[in-house]
């Protein structure tokens, strides 16, 4: 089409895979630990809660409840629709045509999509064979390349490896960069820098309701800055942007933190046995702090093995071929994993 722009020409769609199956362990959902009813009991809102108005424009009383759960001043919290619009909210405020954005690689693939979108070059840094970092290289490139704008993603998607805090903050204090540290997965791991956010006027902290509280429909992400950096994202965000249905929810969900707590320490426990029974099987299996785990088989397609099983995995392309990322269900789809896995492995032998 002649009038699309040069940066997203042959850019492809991202699209999901509406597949039918029993037991779905390939895109990182978290379960529905708070909203069990919701189908036969529907939501019952306040009083005051009015569909034709618009939402509240500040998310008042969502920030109200987020600071809560991390720690943090509300007055430092923005929220959006998912942490990815925040993601990209950040490129287009402080990101310029032709200026660079760095990360290590393999990492979300957004990173790179929305570099090119905006037409900022992107520069990937290597990680260890084991996608372990080293932060040291990470700012020596920076010092190199002068990057506008460092994006961590802390526990790593696909690899679930774990940047420790004083890494994080090395990195803040030895370079002139804007650093975002997306926390998405940090509730099964330790070393959240969220609270530390304030301390710094180039750090951006984002995080997201979709993984340990399982609301990934809802959409709902958010970001923790100083009070300048918040002011500034205020100004580019698009007004009524948080729907009030996904704001009424939130709210509701937060108050459970016992919940959320419970559920976080089954996973860790489920992520510990799939670890355990996935070593035992003929894989490369790499040591996750989020909720799902990274193998490498040399088993051809895998997924699609698996899939004819009714279980849903994800498989990558490219660099990452053969290697598989599996969400940590429960212990028993956990078991029909490892079961359908070893009649594969056996399958292959003959």
């Amino acid at each position: 089409m002649q009038w699309v722009k040069d940066s997203i020409k042959g850019l492809k769609a991202y699209n999901t895979n509406q597949r039918p199956f029993r037991i779905k362990l390939d895109a990182n959902e978290g379960k529905n630990i708070l909203f069990r009813d919701i189908i036969s009991q529907g939501l019952r809102f306040e009083e005051d809660f009015y569909i034709n108005y618009y939402p509240d424009n500040d998310a008042a009383k969502l920030r109200e409840e987020l600071g809560n759960y991390v720690g943090v001043n509300h007055e430092n919290i923005m929220v959006g629709n998912g942490s990815s619009e925040l993601i990209e909210l950040v490129i287009k405020t402080f990101v310029d045509k032709g200026e660079t954005i760095m990360s290590f690689v393999p990492s979300f693939s957004m990173y790179q999509i929305f570099s090119q979108i905006h037409s900022a070059r992107f520069a990937g840094v290597e990680r260890n064979e084991d996608f372990t970092v080293d932060i040291d290289l990470l700012i020596k490139r920076a010092k190199e390349i002068n990057p506008k704008l460092i994006l961590l993603c802390n526990p790593n998607n696909p690899t679930g490896s774990l940047i420790d805090k004083k890494d994080i903050k090395k990195l803040l204090e030895n370079t002139d960069s804007l650093v975002v540290v997306d926390e998405a997965y940090i509730e099964f791991a330790e070393s959240s820098i969220a609270r530390e956010a304030l301390k710094y006027n180039n750090l951006i902290v984002l995080r997201t309701l979709s993984k340990a509280l399982g609301l990934a429909a809802i959409r709902l992400g958010y970001a923790i800055a100083c009070d300048e950096i918040i002011e500034v994202l205020n100004c580019v965000r698009v007004p009524y942007n948080l729907n009030a249905i996904t704001q009424y929810i939130g709210v509701l969900a937060l108050k459970n933190k016992e919940k959320i707590h419970d559920y976080v320490e089954e996973v860790k426990k489920e992520r510990e046995f799939l670890y355990d029974e996935l070593s035992k099987l003929p894989f490369t299996v790499y040591k996750s702090y989020a909720n799902f785990v990274l193998i490498k088989s040399d088993i051809e397609d895998l997924a699609e093995k698996l899939e004819a099983q009714g279980i849903l995995i994800r498989s990558f392309s490219g660099d990452m071929k053969q290697y598989y990322r599996i969400t940590v269900g429960d212990r028993s789809e956990n078991l029909e994993l490892i079961k359908s896995l070893k009649e594969i492995v056996n399958d292959e032998k003959k």
